[in-house]
């Protein structure tokens, strides 16, 4: 019958070890699910299901001044954590305007990353964060920059063998601040774009350093090189703000689709750069 989503086989694996070796099995044939809310969404060409979690990797873990989270926590771990808002607000904040809490009760920041549609709330605040994430096959762990890790829509570095195990976060640098803003067609909706900020400021107020991570306007998360050259080694200022945001609109690809046009991605993405650079801004001079 068109439509029904039957996979033949179901695993649930008790191990990290146990799930890689049964992806190296079952190669192409399988997908791995933990929260499930993209999977029974897509209902994708799929025979096998690893079920994941059962594995321990849910946990929030404090690192020298950065953070490493488990593939497996969810959303609304992350929204209520005093570690994230201790170390890493900005995740709370995106977790907080992520979909519906019984959606956040589910799906995981693996889950999230893994996807790998441009449109993912939590990629562009992980890439400003400086981020990586920690993949795992029968041979190896390997680490990979999170800005490395996407390769086209629904499409990223991972081998059919391989699984994502858990996401790094650095310490960050003193007087740094962060934003996030999205927009979408409703408040438990995906994002049409959205946008992260991360800013440090050294004597006198001087920018020492910008990273900016757009969504749902390219292929992948994008950063926004020309925007961040603007702001770099000079002080901050509202018009110096505006000629950043022009640029970063400048930089992307937006599609046009049933959900929004081009031109309204374009615009978008001015106005939430803009928005964002400056509560950076106030952020990084109150800290």
């Amino acid at each position: 019958m068109t439509g029904v989503f039957r996979p033949s086989e179901y695993h649930k694996p008790d191990s990290v070890d146990e799930a890689v070796s049964l992806l190296s099995k079952l190669g192409g044939r399988a997908r791995i699910i933990a929260g499930a809310t993209d999977l029974l969404v897509k209902r994708p060409e799929v025979e096998c299901l690893v079920d994941i979690t059962s594995l321990p990797l849910d946990y929030i873990e404090g690192d020298g001044g950065g953070l490493r989270i488990g593939s497996l926590t969810t959303l609304e771990s992350i929204r209520t954590s005093g570690k994230i808002k201790g170390h890493c607000p900005v995740l709370a904040e995106v977790a907080n305007q992520f979909g519906h809490k019984n959606v956040r009760n589910l799906a995981t920041i693996g889950g999230n990353l893994c996807t790998s549609v441009p449109s993912a709330d939590m990629a562009t605040p992980l890439i400003v964060l400086g981020s990586s994430v920690k993949i795992a096959s029968l041979r190896m762990k390997r680490d990979v920059p999170l800005e490395e890790f996407f390769v086209s829509v629904r499409e990223n570095v991972m081998k059919e063998n391989e699984m994502l195990i858990e996401i790094s976060i650095p310490p960050q640098p003193p007087r740094t601040g962060t934003a996030f803003e999205k927009i979408g067609r409703s408040s438990v909706d995906i994002a049409l774009v959205n946008v992260a900020v991360r800013l440090t400021l050294v004597e006198d107020d001087v920018c020492s350093d910008v990273r900016i991570a757009l969504g749902s306007v390219a292929p992948t998360t994008m950063r926004a090189a020309n925007a961040e050259g603007l702001l770099r080694g000079r002080r901050v200022n509202e018009a110096l703000i505006v000629e950043a945001a022009q640029a970063a609109s400048e930089e992307i690809k937006p599609i046009s689709d049933v959900r929004s046009s081009s031109e309204y991605r374009r615009e978008a993405c001015k106005v939430l750069v803009k928005r964002c650079i400056g509560r950076a801004l106030e952020r990084a001079k109150e800290g």
